[in-house]
């Protein structure tokens, strides 16, 4: 018998229910979106946004792992996040989001891959340390 939960990826790692469930909830937004039907798209895409926060919170790495693929990881998350951010206004048709707003999101999914990469800075202590030398501390 099939099981979707059991799907197995290239790497051998089974499907996660928050996977499964990321991936129909984006294909029920594009259904949707390609019939006009704007109050359930928008409800949906806020139940797509909380899911893709979900997903993406399993995704960040362990402290323990090695430094640059932790920061490439969380960069490449942070730019998906980004995407969200600058994806997810627009569902509100263009003339909702003025100029002003336009700048502001554009200013927010810029920062958001250097938070990530500054966070990641702040996750490891070998290179805190080495700043707190840098500045006489010990």
């Amino acid at each position: 018998m099939f099981c979707p939960l059991r799907v197995m990826c290239n790497t051998g790692t089974m499907l996660r229910p928050q996977d499964i469930l990321f991936g129909i909830l984006g294909l029920v937004v594009i259904g949707l979106m390609a019939f006009h039907i704007e109050v359930a798209v928008l409800a949906l895409v806020g139940a797509f946004a909380c899911g893709a926060l979900y997903v993406l919170k399993g995704m960040i790495p362990s402290r323990h792992e090695s430094f640059w693929p932790r920061v490439f990881t969380s960069v490449f998350l942070s730019i998906v996040l980004a995407s969200l951010v600058l994806i997810l206004p627009g569902t509100f048709g263009a003339h909702a989001v003025g100029r002003s707003a336009q700048n502001t999101l554009i200013e927010i999914a810029t920062a958001l891959p250097a938070i990530a990469f500054c966070l990641e800075v702040l996750r490891t202590p070998r290179i805190i340390q080495g700043i707190l030398r840098c500045f006489g501390f010990r």
